[in-house]
């Protein structure tokens, strides 16, 4: 049976226009890395660089979607829906998708140099992007389509959700620029549309190879 190509056409769309967003965000970083709305925004999100109760409460959900918590949620899916499906395709999709995604975050980091949100002017670093907010969007976005190859709406929606409260989190506690946080969200909707787009995720599972006995299941 021919898979259903129609969810594979607006991620196409999604995917192209991301990449060029993201592209477009990596340039304004780049060319002005202390433009007014990124300088605004962070004396909004933490006036004087002042830690208090605000900064605290937050943190707390920066720890709760750090990388390693994020990553641990998309090996345990991988692997459900490795021996659900007894293919390791979920295994070999999630792991191009999440290496190629860091890759992009880590070749950024060294290209932009951009500095930090509060470090001196003309001191270099590696703000962009924010690697927490891309791993919270692109990892948490993977274990659900390694979970529900065709998700809800209400899913994405969930996914896009708490990618947006760790890069505020960041924000309030004065570690990235905005711009660094919205790249690390486009970023990882660009991922997930290719992923999505390719047919990576889904496919006909009966026709899959099986790797693993029935029993399994």
């Amino acid at each position: 049976m021919t898979p259903d190509p129609s969810p594979r056409r607006p991620g196409v769309l999604v995917a192209a226009l991301s990449w060029a967003g993201y592209a477009a965000l990596a340039v304004l970083a780049t060319v002005a890395p202390r433009n007014g709305f990124d300088v605004a925004v962070r004396d909004l999100a933490r006036p004087g660089d002042d830690w208090g109760p605000v900064q605290q409460r937050w943190d707390v959900l920066q720890n709760a979607l750090q990388p390693v918590v994020v990553l641990a949620v998309l090996v345990v899916a991988t692997l459900w829906a490795v021996v659900r499906r007894r293919s390791l395709r979920p295994a070999l999709t999630t792991a191009t998708a999440a290496v190629a995604g860091v890759a992009v975050v880590s070749v950024s980091k060294v290209l932009v140099a951009r500095p930090d949100a509060f470090s001196s002017p003309g001191v270099q670093s590696s703000s962009f992007p924010s690697g927490h907010t891309f791993t919270a969007v692109a990892f948490l976005g993977l274990a659900l389509l390694a979970v529900r190859p065709r998700p809800p709406a209400w899913a994405w929606g969930v996914v896009l959700v708490l990618g947006a409260g760790m890069g505020i989190s960041l924000l309030v506690q004065g570690v990235h620029w905005a711009t660094d946080v919205l790249a690390s969200i486009v970023l990882g909707v660009a991922c997930l549309a290719t992923v999505v787009a390719t047919g990576a995720a889904g496919g006909d599972a009966a026709a899959q190879p099986k790797v693993l006995p029935a029993s399994w299941r």
